[in-house]
């Protein structure tokens, strides 16, 4: 039997950020993932910003809480020896004279005006009658290079197991945990859309959310920002370029869908007066709660299990404050 002192489930971008808690702190531990190829985190734009929504919004605190992801994020760049922090501002194109107007109403707060520029260097090949602006104190996380370094990382100490976990085999004795010949003092659930077959954790109100990205090829779209209206186009490297996402309630099913890359496909040709070649097309469904914050869970009965789940569209930028206060209930 081997002994440690915990166990996660699921190494999506919220285990990830708990096993780097958890090294921080010297403690040990065994991460179980089956390794999908396709999962919210891992096809994710990784996109942060200060000002969101349709009505183009500040969430109170948000400096604070975007200051204490950019720190773990560049932590974490030094711990896994790899470039994964991107700071690009958001050039958001206007969709009408009405959101010009609703824009600035709103610069007379100093504490939101201080992200906005409306008078950016003007990007070429991008459609904007009405103009642009652009978001400063925004950025980017590669959270697929991120997983693939951390789980690497893990395998080379033997804290990385690749299977789906069995829920039937984990047992509580004497208030440890048992799976198979593995022993634990604490488990957490950080399992994405598996979490709907966990029995410990029943009838949570997820939302589930589906979405398609594509990756595209464009020789003649030189830029290395961020354009958003109504989809986001994510330089990645070279002449290659993530856009996405659709949002879709219904048709939950894993496999990219037609209807997606056509909505995809409509509002790009909408925004942009260059060719492009596709490359690649993806689904994930995120794992998202009806009141939009996460599941952060303590088991009613066993004290030492949790589960963190749910992170969102926003995870990247909020998911290490919600890990600090998780750990916090969890010495």
């Amino acid at each position: 039997m081997k002994s440690t002192e915990y166990i996660i489930v699921g190494q999506g971008l919220a285990g990830t950020l708990i096993s780097f808690e958890l090294l921080k702190k010297g403690k040990s531990f065994i991460v179980f993932d089956e390794q999908k190829e396709n999962t919210s985190s891992k096809i994710c734009g990784g996109m942060y910003t200060p000002i969101s929504g349709k009505r183009m919004t500040k969430s109170k605190g948000i400096d604070e809480l975007l200051d204490l992801a950019r720190n773990t994020y560049r932590e974490l760049e030094k711990f896994l020896g790899i470039q994964i922090l991107n700071e690009k501002n958001i050039y958001a194109v206007f969709g009408s004279v009405k959101e010009q107007n609703d824009l600035t109403l709103k610069l007379d707060n100093e504490n939101f005006s201080k992200h906005i520029n409306l008078q950016p260097q003007v990007q070429e090949n991008i459609k904007q009658t009405f103009g642009a602006f652009e978001i400063n104190g925004s950025g980017r996380v590669d959270v697929k290079k991120l997983l693939d370094a951390m789980k690497h990382k893990l395998e080379e100490s033997n804290q990385y197991i690749t299977e789906k976990f069995d829920y039937s085999l984990l047992e509580n004795v004497d208030g440890k945990w048992k799976y198979k010949n593995i022993e634990a003092s604490t488990i957490i659930f950080c399992e994405g859309v598996n979490a709907t077959e966990n029995p410990f954790f029943p009838n949570l109100p997820f939302r589930f959310c589906k979405g398609d990205v594509l990756t595209i090829k464009s020789e003649q779209l030189k830029t290395d920002r961020v354009i958003k209206k109504g989809i986001g186009i994510l330089h990645l490297h070279d002449d290659i370029f993530k856009i996405g996402s659709t949002y879709e309630w219904n048709d939950l099913s894993e496999a990219p869908t037609e209807a997606g890359k056509n909505m995809l496909l409509k509002k790009l040709d909408e925004l942009i007066d260059v060719p492009y070649t596709i490359i690649k097309h993806e689904a994930a469904v995120r794992p998202s709660s009806i009141t939009r914050e996460p599941f952060i869970k303590i088991h009613p009965e066993h004290k030492n299990m949790f589960m963190l789940n749910g992170l969102g569209t926003k995870g990247v930028m909020t998911g290490p404050w919600w890990v600090n206060q998780m750990m916090k209930n969890n010495n």
